[in-house]
């Protein structure tokens, strides 16, 4: 079996490429942060769906190098998986900002900023698991763990506010239509979480396997 790193040692384009997804995402949760800080005056969704794009075409040279490399079918899946995963975060993102411009009279007032931190926290240890995929094999897996352990922690703090958050939704101090679309809005957050998650494990996968 050809290892990821034999098979990157002259090329690095496989590398650059998912660091430039990752990154992508990154921008996207920026952007986002921006938008949630003002959710009521949302109207840039073709900016989002810009960003969206711009990852998507990055999946889609991903895809293509794969095709024209010679490389095992396991290492193929491994890159396939990541590379899903990391364009998954801004095409939520996207979708949560078309959501959001439907009823932004309904979010107002409405308090995002441990939502915000989460996010920002996420993508910046996916960015730094990604770029510690040029390092394979050169001793840095207790690092990587411990980046990845991190997502974990992020991903747990997601999951407690969500119940937090249905807990408040459910009280019956809110009209139903409010809770439908906050309850929404709310779970495509998480989701975006999760990618970074799934995306750190796929990381994690790789880099357990090379070591």
């Amino acid at each position: 079996m050809i290892s990821l790193q034999k098979f990157f040692g002259k090329d690095d384009k496989f590398f650059a490429l998912l660091e430039a997804s990752a990154e992508e995402g990154r921008r996207s949760i920026q952007a986002l942060t921006d938008v949630l800080a003002r959710p009521e005056s949302v109207e840039n969704l073709p900016a989002f769906n810009r960003r969206k794009e711009a990852d998507k075409r990055i999946t889609e040279q991903i895809n293509e190098a794969l095709v024209n490399s010679f490389v095992t079918t396991l290492e193929r899946e491994d890159i396939e998986v990541l590379s899903a995963f990391l364009y998954k975060i801004p095409k939520t993102v996207e979708k949560f900002v078309e959501r959001l411009s439907l009823f932004p009279e309904l979010v107002k007032g409405v308090d995002f900023s441990r939502h915000i931190a989460l996010l920002d926290a996420a993508t910046d240890q996916v960015v730094a698991l990604v770029k510690m995929l040029r390092t394979l094999g050169s001793g840095l897996i207790g690092e990587a763990k411990k980046i990845n352990s991190q997502l974990q922690i992020i991903e747990g703090d997601a999951d407690k506010l969500i119940l937090e958050i249905l807990r408040e939704l459910y009280s019956g101090r809110h009209e139903p239509h409010r809770v439908l679309a906050l309850r929404d809005l709310y779970e495509l957050l998480e989701t975006v979480i999760d990618n970074c998650r799934d995306a750190g494990n796929a990381v994690m996968h790789v880099v357990l396997k090379n070591s």
